[in-house]
């Protein structure tokens, strides 16, 4: 038997071996008596963080997203850090089209959502220019207030 055909016939094995097993770890995990009902909460859990499904955020005609329900309640982490990254990068592609009041009132939103604000503001603050991070500093009280006046919070922040 020669080297090439050694190879080919270990390589061969370990590949029916490696399928064998795949088998066998398959028809154990749906022998599972739970199996079901696991598969059938995982699908719920995805198609209710799809964007179209998500609870609680609209988009609306120019690209802006309301807040169907006040942030401050939404439990389920996975939709506030969707919205969160959504926000994100709906700012980035609207300063790459050079619309930066729309850019500006996503990333407020974001810094709204955010867990760390003075975190995400120090990165805002490397990775935007300086004037547009200015800009984002005088506007972050005003939409923070439409917000949460939105929401029927009413609080009132200095716009200075």
């Amino acid at each position: 038997m020669s080297k090439k055909s050694l190879l080919a016939f270990t390589v061969g094995a370990a590949g029916a071996l490696l399928l064998g097993y795949c088998i066998y770890y398959d028809q154990k995990r749906r022998s599972d008596p739970n199996y079901k009902r696991k598969v059938r909460e995982r699908r719920q859990k995805t198609t209710r963080l799809t964007p179209m499904s998500m609870a609680g955020v609209e988009i609306r005609s120019g690209g802006q997203i309301n807040i169907l329900h006040d942030p401050f309640e939404l439990s389920d982490h996975e939709i506030v850090q969707h919205y969160f990254q959504n926000e994100i990068k709906m700012g980035e592609e609207l300063f790459r089209e050079g619309k930066l009041d729309e850019g500006l009132i996503h990333l407020a939103n974001a810094t709204m959502l955010c867990a760390q604000p003075v975190a995400l503001m120090e990165t805002m603050k490397v990775a935007l220019p300086d004037r547009i991070f200015n800009m984002l500093l005088t506007k972050l009280p005003e939409i923070t207030n439409q917000s949460l006046s939105a929401h029927g919070i009413s609080v009132d922040l200095p716009l200075d």
